[in-house]
């Protein structure tokens, strides 16, 4: 069954959970389709369900933000094929706003950065 990206643009998924979701993709096999992000996102949320659709959903829209040169101070490169990404990052990732551009759904980037800012920890002496 084919779902809508449009019915998922809202479902926000906890940044924990975000994180979590992150971290088992993370640790499974590497892959060159979707389906194991979508695997992985079913197990976490117990079946095709709204989270599991928008967790995937917004994982992808991710993937196409880190082309953005505006992410690019979030990240740093650690090996050829690999970058680091902040935890916060992938938190406000479960959070920010996501919108249709074409036939994509895409992050509002300013909005997902200052969702990453928001979930950092403070630095520094007040």
């Amino acid at each position: 069954m084919t779902h809508d990206p449009r019915q998922s643009l809202a479902v926000r998924v906890d940044p924990n959970e975000m994180v979590r979701y992150v971290h088992d993709l993370m640790m499974t096999r590497p892959s060159s389709t979707d389906d194991a992000s979508m695997a992985v996102a079913e197990r976490q949320w117990g079946g095709n369900s709204a989270l599991a659709r928008a967790a995937h959903l917004r994982w992808s829209a991710l993937n196409r933000a880190f082309a953005d040169a505006r992410i690019s101070p979030w990240t740093s490169q650690q090996r050829r094929n690999q970058i680091h990404v902040p935890a916060a990052l992938i938190a406000a990732a479960g959070v920010a706003k996501l919108t249709m551009a074409e036939d994509e759904v895409v992050f509002d980037i300013p909005t997902l950065l200052d969702a990453t800012l928001q979930l950092c920890e403070p630095v520094g002496h007040g």
